[in-house]
């Protein structure tokens, strides 16, 4: 029998009761209290005193009386109660007949009324309920199985891997499933046992396992990613053999390769966690569309990643962005830039990286079945993971090289699987700020200038020590640290996870160093604690050699990387990624910055900057706002996709197909249109000319298909082709991002501050959220970021001109304040608001937005420039967590 619910689970228990008991009420009230009312009251429907049709013709010929109207309406009462409760009857039989969806996702009960009439809606309504309740009463609430709040990008699975360890004499048998977010007892019963109501079996299996983070499963409905639970192996499905490959065998299962763990790393000291960790590996690999999406992503000569690698640096590339935006000002001339220009300038290899990076993504929305694309890479492996090897179509983790004994690197390509390494750790860095990282690198400084010539700044997963013999202490340091955290695992609840495991690498081409201290600490090297690893070199501070040949090949003793392909990094993509690792901490990295950027100290101006050789200038019409789209369909994508013609959204099926929407809002978002080879680039169209020219035709006709139905008007194109040019017709689409970037240009030309700010004013009530908001287009991330910087900067614009031509500061204020909803980290934003506030004499005001603004860009691992601490003349405030939505202005 399960344990009773803890008291603080009460709450749902009880909510569930009043609901059933409030259900159960109303529908008792309407489907057996209003034949009773009405027994009580005007009998039974029928009249007992006639007896055939003629005496029911006499009582018809009679005079209406007041007994006669009121046996009537009873009986039109009997009748509309005999309909609802027919009703109720079909809504029920529905419901039933829907009831495993119902237990999972309890909001088809709301899908399901929206569609109704008001008489189905509340049959539906009552039953469904009802249901809900009762399935309440026994369902476990959600586990608090939540992601972690500081990896916003960590993947959410909801089905967890599921293995069978091998068979023990000594132990009952059964299944190891790891637990993932949002999961519960519930829904990993019905998923694997097939009946949700055997989780108090788990429950049994499993409450006496001790977890990685020390704690018991106390209570049933308190879970935790990554914990592992048994379940009842007879019940439990037998994995699926691996798929036949031609050009890559199966992995034998003592050479399989360990797979992202979706939590920190685990304490080392039983094999039975490799085990079921190899058991994983190969139901990963077994399932269906994972096997031939690559995990290596090349970057140009003698260089390549892993794809978790290149998901840190996409991460590392959004933190550098923040900190383009921190050194922008905001100046009119800008507005009128293109858009593709508004961005960081990337590198080769950074952009191939970003780029293999957002077209994982993007895969979410692709249908192989309506659309043939090119294969995108596999997906990345959870934040903080390090990979450093491709083996049999699978990534290798960083444990591989926690050996006892310490590896040797050795061979052509030595140096460049070492440079990968400390890219790749750096990396993995960036998906979990601001928390800790997870790999920490320990090395001397003259080792890392070796391998990263000219970098002089370096990223905190980095440790770096003056001597190699610091750096050994430093290993031994965290060894000792590790020993700790074990023997206070099994004593008490730590609130912090387990310590980072750390990568000693040493020069071993150096004379000098300790050779036997090094092998002493390498002898203590484990898989989630220590890895030791000994570039080149000959002597035998290494127990394991692993060769590496130029192209990454490896091969040595240890079987994880034994005929593996090594991750490498010549040194100027080394060089280039590093730039984009270090410029997410906010080191200036020219190569990175938008052209555009000036210099951080002006302050923004609403005046164009005028070039030396001005054009002639050409008076532009004043600027007349439009009250609607004046052409039949109106695309609209910031803030999402609609389709609305004539004023109203269009509902379409067609509309609701992600690749006919894709077609349209990218060339919604060009307006110029854009060549058949551009979309098919950014589409990730087939390679195969025919093939693409044919997926084209396809989209134009789906297109068409939906303007036509969606207007009525057959005979217009709606998607002309002039020549290679794809392009919606502007005669009969107007789209919301024209519109934006017209009125900007607008602002840019006007003649007077007021035609400038309605422009502005025009441009910012337009911009109503991010382009294509929810959908991971792979060309629109681009766009995305340069229009959301336009409407900041035409915010801040509109409001420094509001604070010049205004005596009241409140507007400027107000719309200040927008800017900051708008990007909740820009801290021009937040200098400008006390800048004011300070001027209004608001000083509690300013000393409150500063301790917002500080909070803010703590959750991002950043913190106040000092000169916006030196307006209040003070030092970083202690930090606070605000209310949400809580207002800058007080």
């Amino acid at each position: 029998m399960p344990r009773p619910a803890p008291a603080h689970h009460t709450p749902h228990r009880l909510t569930a009761a009043v609901r059933l008991l409030a259900s159960g009420s109303a529908l008792a009230a309407a489907v057996a209290g209003i034949p009773y009312v009405l027994c009580a009251t005007a009998g039974v429907p029928w009249p007992s005193q006639v007896t055939s049709f003629n005496d029911l013709a006499t009582r018809l010929e009679q005079p209406i009386s007041d007994p006669f109207v009121f046996q009537a309406l009873a009986l039109v009462g009997w009748a509309c109660w005999a309909y609802f409760t027919a009703t109720v009857l079909r809504e029920a039989l529905w419901l039933l007949r829907c009831l495993p969806t119902l237990a999972r996702d309890a909001t088809l009960l709301r899908r399901r009324t929206a569609t109704l009439p008001a008489h189905r809606a509340a049959a539906a309504l009552l039953v469904g309920t009802l249901l809900i309740a009762l399935i309440g009463m026994w369902r476990l609430p959600v586990a608090h199985a939540t992601t972690n709040a500081t990896s916003p990008a960590a993947p959410v699975a909801t089905v967890a891997p599921l293995h069978v360890p091998p068979a023990r004499a000594a132990e009952p048998e059964h299944a190891t499933y790891i637990v993932q977010p949002g999961d519960t007892l519930w829904d990993i019963a019905e998923q694997h046992l097939g009946d949700p109501l055997r989780w108090p079996k788990i429950y049994q299996l499993s409450c006496a396992i001790r977890q990685s983070d020390g704690a018991l499963l106390s209570a049933p409905d308190h879970i935790q990613p990554g914990w592992r639970l048994h379940l009842p192996v007879h019940n439990a499905p037998a994995p699926r053999p691996p798929l036949p490959s031609v050009e890559t065998p199966a992995p034998d299962p003592s050479t399989s390769t360990p797979e992202p763990e979706p939590e920190e790393h685990q304490p080392s000291g039983g094999g039975g966690h490799r085990d079921e960790q190899r058991q994983r590996d190969r139901q990963q690999q077994d399932r269906p569309g994972r096997e031939h999406r690559q995990v290596t992503i090349p970057l140009g000569t003698a260089s390549a990643i892993g794809v978790t690698t290149a998901a840190g640096i996409a991460a590392a590339l959004g933190f550098a962005r923040w900190h383009a935006m921190r050194r922008r000002t905001p100046r009119l001339d800008t507005l009128a830039t293109p858009l593709e220009d508004d961005d960081l300038q990337l590198g080769d290899a950074l952009h191939r990286s970003n780029q293999a990076h957002l077209a994982s993504r993007a895969t979410r929305h692709h249908n192989p079945d309506i659309l043939a694309r090119r294969t995108a890479p596999a997906d990345p492996g959870q934040p903080g993971t390090v990979t450093i090897a491709e083996r049999v179509g699978r990534e290798v983790r960083i444990d591989a090289l926690a050996a006892p004994g310490g590896v040797r690197l050795d061979g052509p390509g030595a140096e460049d699987a070492a440079r990968h390494l400390l890219v790749a750790i750096a990396s993995a860095a960036q998906r979990l700020r601001p928390a800790p990282p997870r790999v920490q690198l320990l090395t001397d400084a003259a080792t890392a200038r070796r391998l990263l010539p000219g970098i002089e700044a370096f990223v905190p997963a980095w440790t770096l020590t003056g001597h190699a013999a610091e750096a050994v202490q430093a290993a031994e340091h965290a060894l000792l640290e590790h020993a700790r955290h074990e023997q206070r695992l099994g004593t008490e609840v730590l609130e912090h996870g387990a310590p980072a495991l750390h990568v000693l690498l040493v020069d071993g081409q150096r004379p000098g160093e300790d050779e036997g201290q090094l092998r002493a600490l390498a002898a203590r090297a484990s898989a989630g604690q220590l890895a030791v690893v000994t570039l080149g070199g000959h002597g035998d501070a290494a127990q394991h050699r692993l060769a590496v040949t130029g192209d990454g090949t490896a091969t040595g003793p240890l079987t994880d990387l034994n005929g593996s392909t090594m991750f490498l990094l010549a040194p100027d993509t080394a060089h280039e990624l590093a730039q984009g690792l270090l410029a997410a901490h906010g080191h200036h990295a020219t190569s990175l910055d938008p052209t555009d950027a000036p210099d951080p100290e002006p302050e923004p101006t609403t005046e164009p900057q005028r070039p030396d050789n001005p054009r002639p200038s050409r008076k532009s019409p004043p600027f007349v706002q439009e009250a609607g789209p004046s052409r039949p369909v109106h695309l609209a994508l910031l803030g999402g996709f609609k389709l609305l013609v004539h004023g109203k959204e269009c509902t379409l099926a067609d509309t609701r197909k992600e690749e006919t929407r894709e077609f349209i809002a990218l060339l919604a978002a060009h307006q110029g249109g854009l060549r058949g080879e551009e979309i098919a680039e950014k589409m990730q169209l087939a390679d195969d000319p025919a093939e693409m020219k044919a997926e084209l035709e396809n989209l134009r006709r789906a297109a068409r298909r939906v303007f036509r139905s969606a207007t009525g008007k057959k005979e217009v194109a709606f998607v002309t082709l002039s020549g290679p040019i794809h392009r919606l017709d502007p005669l009969y689409i107007s789209t919301d991002v024209t519109a934006f970037t017209d009125a900007l240009t607008q602002a840019t030309r006007a003649d007077s501050p007021h035609e400038r700010a309605t422009a502005l004013q025009h441009a910012t009530a337009l911009y109503t959220g991010q382009l294509c908001e929810g959908a991971d287009y792979l060309w629109a991330q681009g766009l995305r970021i340069a229009l959301h910087r336009r409407a900041l900067d035409a915010l801040m614009l509109l409001a420094e001109h509001t604070a010049q031509q205004s005596a009241d500061p409140e507007p400027a204020l107000a719309l200040l304040n927008q800017a900051a909803d708008l990007d909740p980290e820009n801290e021009r934003v937040y200098r400008r608001i006390i800048k004011l506030q300070i001027t209004l004499g608001r000083d509690d005001a300013a000393h409150r937005t500063l301790a917002l603004l500080t909070d803010r860009l703590a959750a991002i691992d950043a913190a106040p420039e000092p000169a916006t601490l030196a307006l209040l003349n003070q030092t970083p405030p202690t930090r606070r967590t605000p209310a949400g939505g809580a207002s800058i202005r007080r």
